[in-house]
């Protein structure tokens, strides 16, 4: 978690927010697809489908953190890499 957020300062610094907030995604889907049984080249619906299925959550959730649009501002930036590490810890738990 704590790193996850650390990255996210770090863009953050540089305003840098759209390709910050690609790396935390693209570390969170690297992270969960072996967990669910999918490998991180797997298509984007294979992946939002398991996850959404497993945690109980609705696909447009899991699609919109795993593959959202930028966030608009520093303050979206921390709250989508909370968001991500929670997902993790959440999909790690099943």
């Amino acid at each position: 978690a704590e790193a996850v957020e650390g990255r996210a300062r770090l863009y953050r610094r540089i305003t840098a927010t759209d390709r910050a907030a690609d790396a935390l995604r693209a570390a969170t889907r690297d992270r969960i697809a072996p967990m669910v049984g999918l490998t991180a080249a797997s298509e984007p619906h294979a992946l939002v489908g398991v996850v959404a299925e497993r945690t109980g959550r609705p696909t447009q959730e899991i699609g919109a953190l795993l593959y959202g649009t930028a966030p608009a501002n520093d303050a979206a930036l921390v709250k989508l890499a909370d968001d991500l590490d929670s997902l993790s810890r959440e999909v790690r738990r099943l």
